[in-house]
């Protein structure tokens, strides 16, 4: 009895679904024009989609200098030099070098690059022309120099300042390496291109000198004193060979006239120590500013032309003819249910 249930059940359901089929099969022209019209729609939107540019960076910008550091510890103990050490440094590392390309500062000191050195046009007038034309018509050109810009001048600085903060991307694919990637997207390739490599430039040059600063002074500081008393020691032996040449004859039983070569003798020794320690000095300052430059070195970088991201428009149009088949048989198939409810009622 059950078994003859079940199969009167799966007969119910054949014969509903046939129905159904061959109820969809009437409808055959509903379900083309939806199919045509939901992929024309996707044809449409697609078409009017703006081709996008991307560039992107990889590079190194490391501060880790234990390698460097073991190699110049052995140098500078060869010259007799002890603490050639730093101590942890963490203001630029990690996560802090990429909020550090975000820095409005350094967007607007890139802007101020030349991208063509014949015209010595700066990025910040081809982006204004390109994105912000019918201001920069009234406004432009824009000098090097954003203290001596205009009001209105100022407004549209800050917009393309934004607009370039907005178009370009910094991150590191695993947070265990020490790569990095900028991406900069853009409508317009060479808009892409400038952006991230001077952004790049720009922040990479900074980082350096920030982290050297220190050092790089006390190397300047060390070679002016060591040139300094190289001048005055140059000085001093030609005044002692010419005192020499004047007492060379002179009667040897007579000391009071060598007295004043004796004291340019004395003078050129405690001259050439001090030129001596300097030059010391010198030398270990120049192996601290090695061991302090962070680590930059640019891995892979995009050439021009760039190539357009992928607008697939067969994908997207099969994909919304898709979406409308599936929503007119759902239409069809309530239309026909309540046509059924509706008759039974009656």
């Amino acid at each position: 009895m059950a078994e003859l249930f079940n199969k009167n059940v799966i007969r119910l359901w054949r014969v509903r679904i046939f129905r159904v089929g061959f109820y969809l099969f009437k409808k055959w022209y509903f379900i083309l024009l939806a199919i045509v019209a939901g992929g024309g729609y996707g044809y449409y939107k697609m078409s009017k989609v703006v081709p996008t540019y991307s560039a992107t960076f990889t590079f190194v910008l490391s501060t880790d200098q234990t390698g460097r550091s073991g190699a110049l510890a052995g140098l500078a103990a060869q010259l007799g030099v002890d603490g050639l050490t730093t101590g942890p440094d963490n203001i630029f590392s990690g996560d802090n070098i990429i909020e550090l390309f975000k820095s409005r500062k350094l967007i607007g000191a890139g802007l101020q690059s030349e991208i063509d050195r014949q015209t010595h046009q700066t990025l910040l007038n081809y982006i204004a022309q390109k994105q912000f034309n019918a201001r920069y018509k009234k406004l432009g050109p824009f000098g090097t120099n954003p203290d001596t810009y205009t009001q209105a001048q100022t407004g549209l600085y800050r917009s393309v300042i934004s607009s370039v903060a907005s178009s370009f991307l910094v991150f590191k694919k695993d947070k265990k390496l020490i790569f990095y990637n900028i991406t900069a997207t853009s409508a317009d390739a060479k808009t892409a291109y400038f952006v991230a490599k001077e952004m790049l430039d720009q922040t990479s040059q900074y980082f350096i000198d920030t982290k050297t600063r220190v050092s790089a002074t006390s190397v300047r500081l060390l070679k002016q004193e060591a040139d300094s008393l190289a001048t005055v020691l140059s000085k001093n032996y030609s005044a002692t060979a010419s005192m020499n040449d004047r007492t060379y004859n002179l009667n040897p039983s007579v000391t009071v006239q060598r007295s004043g070569l004796q004291f340019n003798i004395a003078k050129a020794n405690a001259l050439a120590g001090a030129y001596t320690e300097v030059m010391r000095n010198l030398e270990v300052a120049k192996m601290n500013l090695q061991k302090e430059t962070p680590l930059y070195r640019i891995i892979d970088e995009p050439e021009l032309p760039l190539y357009a991201a992928g607008v697939n428009k067969l994908r997207y149009t099969v994909f919304t003819a898709g979406i409308a088949f599936i929503l007119v048989i759902i239409l069809l198939i309530v239309l026909r249910f309540h046509k059924s409810i509706l008759s039974l009622l009656k």
